[in-house]
């Protein structure tokens, strides 16, 4: 006698279900299976007339299925096939969506759906199968292609001159030389030593050299060695194991030797480390191994050392603050930045750059006359790149809004001594608009006069900035500021204290 499911299901429903590309099999409330299309016998392996008339718990247990992944505990965990033939007897037992995984490998996702009677209690449920390898493959393929997207974006943001926080921002020859040929080092796979002066961008270059080498996609371990407490040292780079020492975690540590597997370990000042640690990184870098604090074994590395210093060639191969043999295997491949005085076509581009930070940082829109972008390339700039930075931040942070364009910004006095020791006027610097036609005689010019009208005024006010605003109608603020400039005594308060 036929089920009240299949009486239901009249001949042209099931052809319908049956030529679904899904499995759609369909339970009574009490989770006996009364119907199931073609595709979730094919997908169960066992003829439709062997199946009706199964418990749910006996329909994944079948010899095919190997588990059942149901969504407790907040993830998937599998079923046991005892437990799901002991106690998952009921429709409820198996919470929806769940996958059922079969002894080939196949993993087939299953959708239930309950169907209430007027009461509210379960009358069918459906559930639906549907093969996940092609969809599971399309998920891999799709992190794969995010992978080389990332890698490729990467890459471009290095080798493509645009203004970011990971670009290298130049236009000297000789800058694109050094770039030339740290794209050529990039390609090879041995350590890399990066020479030049405090500021020049030596972190800058280790981060291109990793992100345009094989090994991007590995992690890039920046470690400044000076920075290393001395006693652990030893313990941050190589790791220890339980009970190494005391106040060491009891589960051990990976050091940063270990955690760079795969990518690239930057060991800026590299002249810091004590020369017994520089014996130890040198076994690490010819034997390819690396033993924790304690341990007993050793273990294979992986990576790749760039080291930077600002040491001349001479000083590091007279063995004074280096092995000499740690030197030459770090020195395989050497670059030279040379400092940025002798490559001042940079310092136009990187003056734009570091003011266009500022500018995306707090919201202004300030510009710089070019007659300040002039005097920098003429000053020593012992700090380089990071002085530049420096100077333009300080420049930009003292710029307020003012009537007049060429008397914005109070420049600071370290920056003010610097250009004035070059014949250079340290005020226009700033600006909102295009550079002001005005040149810098004429700057000259106007300022006197105006410096001779605000020492006449404050002589008439007593100093009294209060009254001094009051009578220009500009806000106090404004008038300190100029008359700091110039040099001009005024009263902190209406009480007349003199600064």
């Amino acid at each position: 006698m036929k089920s009240n499911t299949e009486l239901l299901l009249n001949d042209n429903w099931r052809q319908v279900l049956d030529a679904l590309d899904d499995g759609v099999t369909i339970y009574d409330r009490a989770a006996t299976l009364v119907w199931a299309n073609n595709k979730a016998c094919e997908i169960l392996g066992t003829p439709r007339e062997q199946m009706i008339g199964l418990n749910i718990s006996e329909i994944a247990t079948l010899p095919t299925v190997a588990t059942i992944q149901t969504t407790e505990f907040g993830g998937y965990s599998d079923r046991g096939i005892d437990d799901l033939r002991r106690i998952r007897r009921d429709l409820a037992s198996y919470a929806s969506p769940g996958y059922m995984v079969f002894k080939n490998g196949t993993r087939m996702l299953y959708i239930g759906k309950i169907i209430p009677d007027s009461a509210g209690n379960p009358l069918y449920a459906v559930f639906t199968q549907r093969d996940t390898s092609a969809l599971d493959e399309g998920r891999k393929r799709i992190a794969e292609l995010e992978k080389l997207t990332n890698l490729y974006r990467d890459q471009l943001d290095i080798l493509h001159p645009v203004k970011n926080a990971h670009s290298v921002v130049y236009a000297s020859s000789s800058m694109q030389q050094i770039l030339e040929r740290a794209s050529k080092v990039a390609r090879m796979d041995s350590t890399v030593l990066i020479t030049g002066e405090t500021g020049v961008g030596k972190n800058l270059l280790a981060t291109y050299l990793h992100r345009t080498s094989a090994r991007a996609q590995g992690p890039l371990i920046h470690v400044n060695c000076a920075c290393l407490p001395e006693s652990l040292i030893e313990a941050e780079l190589f790791g220890y194991v339980e009970g190494s020492f005391s106040g060491a975690s009891r589960k051990g540590r990976r050091g940063l030797i270990e955690i760079a597997e795969g990518g690239t370990l930057f060991l800026d000042e590299i002249t810091e480390l004590p020369i017994a640690m520089q014996a130890k990184l040198l076994s690490v870098i010819e034997d390819h191994t690396v033993r924790r604090l304690g341990a007993e074994r050793w273990q294979k590395t992986d990576l790749r050392i760039i080291a930077a210093t600002n040491r001349d060639a001479e000083e590091l191969r007279a063995g004074r603050v280096m092995r000499v043999d740690l030197f030459y295997r770090l020195a395989m491949s050497t670059i030279h930045i040379t400092p940025l005085r002798q490559r001042t076509d940079d310092i136009p581009p990187l003056a734009n750059h570091f003011l266009m930070e500022f500018n995306e940082a707090n919201g202004t829109n300030l510009s710089l006359h070019p007659a300040l972008v002039e005097a920098f390339t003429t000053l020593p700039l012992p700090g380089n790149v990071r002085e530049i930075k420096n100077l333009i931040w300080q420049i930009a942070l003292e710029y307020t809004p003012d009537s007049d364009p060429l008397m914005q910004v109070t420049i600071p006095p370290e920056a003010a001594q610097l250009l004035l020791a070059h014949d250079q006027d340290p005020r226009a610097a700033l600006h909102t608009a295009a550079p002001h036609p005005s040149s810098i005689t004429e700057t000259r010019s106007e300022n006197a006069v105006e410096a001779a009208q605000l020492r006449s005024l404050a002589e008439c006010c007593g100093g009294d900035v209060y009254e001094m605003a009051r009578q220009l109608e500009v806000h106090r603020t404004t008038v300190i500021r100029k008359l700091k400039r110039y040099g001009i005594a005024y009263a902190r308060s209406r009480r007349g204290v003199q600064l």
